[in-house]
């Protein structure tokens, strides 16, 4: 595979530079000296921009050009007067070498804006992407669209990425609607309205600090047509099964984008295995459009009962669902000064799964295998409001008030055969999670900012389990039928903090924020054995704890800039004070300690980038850390904490190297990541063929080495966009089993991915690629390695104006399953009839075609292996409607 894509890669690069002339020269100052990041601008006849590049810190440049004819070759560079020489390019000269001289000025330059004759466009930070250029007519929502985009990634959850770094939000006409939880406008808004799709570097979430922080955050921005601005408008449709059992999907949308006040509706439910919605938690925790406190700081369930997925398929694959959602975000601004946003969700969703796993174990003198049948049943009940108030308090001032309140259920249950023995098991979780944060920001002298953010949150997350037959064995000694657990789990944070970014004259920064978080966490436990008799709680399988954290911290930092040249140092000091208490204890500990890190970034040229970064990272130990008592977690699994204060501590370096063109019409990075766990948390367990116990221990650790490469390109002449990426890991980790000692592990993984997506205007478009993993695990046990490999064709086909058909095929491998089951292949079917313009749409769409039945993945562990497989999403074919209208 590794040969296919450099073969490709080579041929790809070979056609693509076969025809290009180099436009050298040097810029210098009437003194001779050398001048660095002055643009130079091609331009044709009529002015307008064909190629554009940036001088280096030696005053040289190099521009490639496919383009012949006379032309112009302008500088520019502030504090400097504009200048122009005459150029003619012809196809018997490949290179040409220009010298110019500039003379100093006093006029200030504006903003340069490059826009090379559509679809792309360069303003600052913002690439802008006419949507028009780069659909193909067969896009229905959004994110279709965003697939066809160069350097953008929608990955199976669909998380959106641009380049290496996720986005952090999806705004339309510069207003965000879900934050983090964007995926449910980018897979319900169609895509039509949209006239450009702007990706923000650099972006800042306050837009205060805009010019004035070093933000490496990537944001993206949908404008609106003007014919759709300031009108209602939407779509609805319907699909019902046709010659299979009961299968429906129905959604609708309703939105209004005008200059006054912005609307999204949208509504729907199916069980045909459709996500309309992307990750909850993004929507109801990842709240960053105020800058606040305390992120990642809600609570996580105790106990887990999922009916597993197999992660490697498409999701809608093994999705038996039956979900319904609606929900509406509404931005309204009530004076010139103060705007409301409110976002409400409702959502509910019922999941099945089935699933067989066979599992060996084998770790020194311990041996047995396992056999467990699921069927796993999902119901899950959720609700979100969000209020977001925002006031100009002037146009250096600004106060910002949220409030989130979060309300949902679910009801988990597992019909669960184990080595022959059926059971029952039950798991109820509720979750309620209240959010307030205020956020008043100032900025003066057009480069200080300062920050002042308090916030306060609750968060209750009771969990009730029970399983009606004790599958246990002799852990206790206990003639047990069954067994429950009642947990508690309760949460409460405050803090505030004053932040500071001062920006000098000569543009360095410095930041500094001072603050204070105090959390403090609740947990109490009834696990109960019980049978027709009595009911026994055993001791040392309860808590009843409390956990507190004070954090005053303080932290700063200071960017120092010279030319292309960019290095950050930053240290964060926290002085902690930890209590866990019992009924029977109480334990203290009040550490101090400081995270150092520093950071560069040299601009080799405005196109090629080399960074790199190095971190020492202290951490503190959590509630479940310190926790004294075993927990249940599953049916047959216990941990148990430290059960005393330590504090963790990492470190990590990064260096790499990036070239893209300033279109971003290719892009290349390279990069080495070693991280070192010089005193981690690790588990001793103890494992038999009915339960596991574990425990934490505290260790030196282990250390991890990754390489990964990146490459896309976009062919605009074949309007075709071509990835390559690989990345190798290796890791060491350490842990005991069964008296065993510390056993090293090696886990090693090597990925090659290729994929080419066309967006051509003719009736035939595809995307094909293919993916390649290769794992190794090695313990003192065993050693195995396995191969898997992914590969897909869709094919699109456009008969006219009014007809589309679309084909999906993927083929999945997996090497270390038997013979006939190691290749699986899908085959998915979509016809689309346009009438009345596309006003109404008639569609026929078939799943799972060759109608499989069951799926298999194979696993590999320190301590042994796995198969498993999973009930597919039985075949169905769908007849659909859409009407889409305007009011």
């Amino acid at each position: 595979m590794p040969k296919i894509l450099i073969t490709l890669f080579l041929l790809f690069t070979t056609v693509y530079l076969h025809a290009q002339t180099v436009c050298k020269g040097t810029v210098v100052s009437v003194a001779k000296v050398p001048i660095s990041n002055a643009s130079v601008l091609i331009k044709n006849t009529e002015d307008h921009i064909l190629q554009f590049g940036f001088t280096n810190a030696q005053g040289n440049f190099s521009i490639q050009t496919e383009n012949e004819g006379s032309f112009v070759v302008e500088v520019n560079k502030m504090g400097f007067e504009k200048q122009q020489q005459p150029i003619t390019i012809t196809k018997d000269k490949k290179e040409y070498n220009l010298l110019f001289t500039l003379e100093e000025s006093n006029e200030v330059l504006e903003d340069l804006v490059i826009e090379i004759d559509n679809p792309i466009q360069l303003r600052g930070d913002t690439l802008s992407y006419d949507a028009k250029a780069f659909s193909t007519g067969r896009e229905v929502v959004v994110e279709d669209l965003l697939k066809n985009i160069p350097g953008i990634t929608v990955e199976k959850d669909g998380k959106i990425k641009f380049e290496d770094t996720e986005i952090e939000k999806v705004m339309v006409d510069g207003d965000d609607f879900f934050n983090r939880g964007y995926n449910i406008l980018t897979k319900n808004m169609p895509n039509k309205p949209v006239d450009k799709v702007q990706v923000l570097r650099r972006y800042s979430n306050n837009k205060l600090l805009k010019g004035v922080e070093e933000s490496n955050k990537v944001a993206l921005n949908l404008t609106i047509d003007e014919e759709y601005k300031d009108l209602w408008f939407g779509d609805i449709s319907a699909g019902y099964g046709l010659a299979t059992e009961n299968r429906y999907e129905v959604s609708g949308n309703l939105m209004n984008f005008s200059k006054k006040y912005k609307n999204f509706l949208t509504y729907g439910l199916n069980n045909v295995g459709q996500d309309r919605v992307g990750s909850l938690e993004s929507m109801f925790y990842n709240n960053y459009e105020v800058e606040s406190i305390g992120n990642g700081g809600q609570l996580h369930q105790l106990m887990g009962l999922y009916g597993a997925r197999a992660s490697r398929l498409k999701d809608h694959r093994t999705r038996i669902n039956n979900a319904e959602h609606v929900s509406l975000s509404s931005i309204v601004p009530i004076t010139e000064k103060l705007k409301i946003k409110a976002v409400g969700f409702l959502g509910f969703d019922e999941n099945y799964a089935f699933n067989n796993n066979y599992s060996i174990t084998n770790v020194g003198a311990t041996y047995f295998e396992n056999i467990e049948n699921n069927q796993f049943k999902s119901h899950l009940k959720s609700g979100y409001v969000n209020i977001l108030a925002t006031y100009d308090v002037s146009k250096t001032q600004m106060l910002q008030v949220s409030s989130v309140y979060n309300q949902g259920n679910t009801n988990n249950t597992n019909d669960l055969t184990f080595n022959g023995k059926n059971t029952l098991e039950n798991l109820q979780t509720n979750n309620t999670f209240f959010d307030q944060k205020i956020t008043y920001t100032h900025k003066w002298n057009d480069k200080n900012v300062v920050l002042l953010k308090t916030r306060y949150f609750t968060n209750k997350l009771p969990q009730f389990y029970s399983i009606n037959d004790y599958l246990m064995g002799d852990l206790f000694a206990f003639d047990a039928a069954a067994m429950n657990n009642d947990i508690t789990n309760n949460k409460t944070f405050a803090g505030i903090e004053a932040d500071f970014k001062l920006k000098q004259k000569n543009n360095d920064l410095i930041e500094f924020q001072v603050g204070y978080e105090h959390h403090n966490q609740s947990m109490n436990t009834v696990f109960q054995l019980f049978n027709d008799a009595e009911i026994v709680r055993p001791e040392g399988f309860q808590t009843d704890s409390s956990f507190t954290l004070g954090d005053f911290y303080a932290k700063s930092g200071y960017t120092w800039k010279w030319n292309t040249f960019k290095v950050s140092g930053r240290a964060e000091a926290h002085q902690l004070f930890n209590s866990f208490s019992t009924i029977q204890s109480s334990k203290k500990q009040h550490p101090f300690y400081v995270n150092p890190s520093v950071n560069f970034m040299w601009d080799v040229t405005p196109t090629h980038y080399f960074n790199g970064s190095y971190m020492v990272f202290f951490n503190n130990t959590s509630f479940v850390d310190v926790n004294d008592t075993y927990l249940l977690t599953s049916s047959r699994s216990f941990s148990k904490g430290l059960g005393q204060f330590r504090l963790t501590d990492s470190q990590m370096a990064n260096i790499g190297y990036s070239i893209r063109h300033y279109l971003n019409r290719y892009r290349f990075s390279l990069n080495f990541n070693y991280s070192k766990q010089s005193n981690v948390l690790t588990n001793r367990s103890f494992i038999e063929q009915n339960s596991s116990l574990s425990e934490s221990v505290f260790i030196k650790g282990g250390d991890t080495f990754g390489v990964n490469f990146a490459s896309n390109f976009y062919f605009r002449k074949i309007k075709s966009n071509l990835k390559l990426e690989s990345n190798y890991t290796y890791s060491t980790s350490f842990n005991e089993v069964n008296n065993s000692g510390l056993r090293k592990n090696n886990f090693a993984n090597q990925r090659y991915n290729m994929e080419w997506r066309t967006s051509f205007k003719s009736p035939f478009n595809f995307h094909i690629g293919s993916e390649w993993n290769r794992s190794k695990v090695k313990s003192p046990d065993f050693e195995n390695s396995f191969t898997n490999v992914f590969n897909f064709l869709d094919v699109y086909y456009k008969i006219g104006e009014l007809l589309d058909i679309k084909a999906v095929t993927e083929h999945y491998y997996f090497g270390n399953l038997a013979a006939n089951q190691r290749n699986h292949v899908f085959l998915d079917f979509e016809a689309t009839y346009k009438f009345k313009g596309d006003k109404y749409t008639l569609g026929l769409r078939g799943n799972n075609l060759f109608n499989k039945q069951n799926f298999t993945t194979f696993n590999v562990s320190d301590i042994g292996y796995s198969s498993t497989s999973y009930r597919l999403m039985p075949r169905f074919l769908l007849l659909t409607a859409k009407y889409r209208f305007s009011l």
